[in-house]
């Protein structure tokens, strides 16, 4: 593993660290005060709020405002102007402070999803000439060395597009998640657990928790989908990076600590929804091969109906998605 301090400043590659927040202040917090506590020097912490509609923003300004141990500056931003880079002179104000020292907050003006929100901080990100873009979880919590060893990935291996780390359970963290593999009968991602590699490997999925992304990737293969809105759009998006040319990595080295399932826990039916829509949207644009499409379709139709069968709940919501698809609506869903 590299050493920070045996690197010359001047090129130690400008990280932006996206962090997507909806309602979610008290997690967001969390991961905050671990990444201004991080030991890589060259970083930049962006806070995207998704029209969080609790007190979100207020709190997390107030936190920031607050600390004792010393200033950060904030910086506060539209959806509109973060997008097209910031203000000029505020920005050049800005890079007088070290990394851990000043955050930018953006406010999306509606609730556009992981994709949709993740999309804002990249566009700021790269406008502001970032070398690599982070898009992490708020809902995790990292450890003081994890950026380096994703950074010696993508600074070794130029084929590398994206690289993820190992994803400890924040509430049992004898479990850890390392890497993935898109299973294309099932139409999804799926991670490895608990599997015991000490070097870095390719991979085909990573789940979008942690993700260090070359800047010239979204150059080639575009922003995530917002049609998804949340989840199968890590899936699709390292589908496309795979496509367009690039290796994913999981590099062992790299340890958080995740919240799993935090924000849909209570609402099943309604991850149920987005799963059946999403894999459906996925496949057609993503598959080629009609045999693919073939064996896809048995396991989807045979796995919608059992859990029909085993959970009634969720009858109108796989009915709904069926609907959705079929229509082309995506995005929110929008069934009372």
């Amino acid at each position: 593993m590299s050493n920070i301090s045996e690197i010359n400043k001047d090129i130690i590659p400008k990280v932006f660290i996206v962090l997507l927040n909806y309602n979610g202040w008290k997690d967001t917090i969390e991961c905050l005060q671990s990444l201004l506590n991080i030991n890589y020097q060259n970083y930049q912490i962006v806070i995207v709020d998704n029209k969080s509609i609790n007190n979100s923003v207020d709190t997390i300004k107030n936190w920031i405002e607050n600390q004792e141990s010393k200033k950060i500056y904030c910086l506060e931003y539209s959806k509109k102007t973060a997008e097209n880079g910031g203000l000029e002179e505020s920005e050049k104000y800005f890079k007088k402070f070290k990394s851990n020292e000043k955050i930018v907050l953006i406010n999306s003006d509606e609730n556009l999803g992981f994709s949709g929100g993740n999309n804002i901080g990249i566009k700021y990100a790269l406008n502001l000439d970032a070398d690599y873009i982070m898009l992490l979880n708020n809902d995790t919590v990292v450890e003081a060395d994890f950026l380096m060893p994703l950074v010696d990935s993508l600074n070794k291996n130029k084929e590398v597009g994206i690289v993820g780390g190992k994803i400890f359970d924040y509430y049992n963290p004898q479990n850890y998640i390392a890497g993935g593999y898109i299973d294309y009968i099932k139409g999804s991602g799926y991670h490895y657990y608990n599997k015991q590699t000490i070097r870095p490997e390719k991979v085909t999925f990573l789940s979008g928790c942690l993700w260090l992304i070359r800047k010239d990737v979204f150059k080639k293969v575009g922003y995530l989908d917002e049609k998804f809105f949340m989840y199968l759009e890590d899936v699709e998006f390292c589908c496309r990076v795979l496509g367009g040319g690039y290796l994913l990595q999981y590099n062992p080295d790299s340890i958080i600590y995740h919240k799993e399932g935090r924000s849909t826990n209570n609402n099943k039916p309604l991850v149920t929804y987005y799963n059946t829509r999403n894999r459906l949207y996925f496949v057609k644009k993503c598959y080629q091969s009609r045999l693919k499409k073939m064996l896809f379709y048995i396991f989807f139709i045979t796995s919608r109906i059992l859990k029909m069968l085993i959970n009634k709940e969720t009858k109108k919501y796989i009915k709904h998605a069926f609907a959705d698809y079929k229509n082309s609506k995506f995005g929110c869903y929008k069934h009372v």
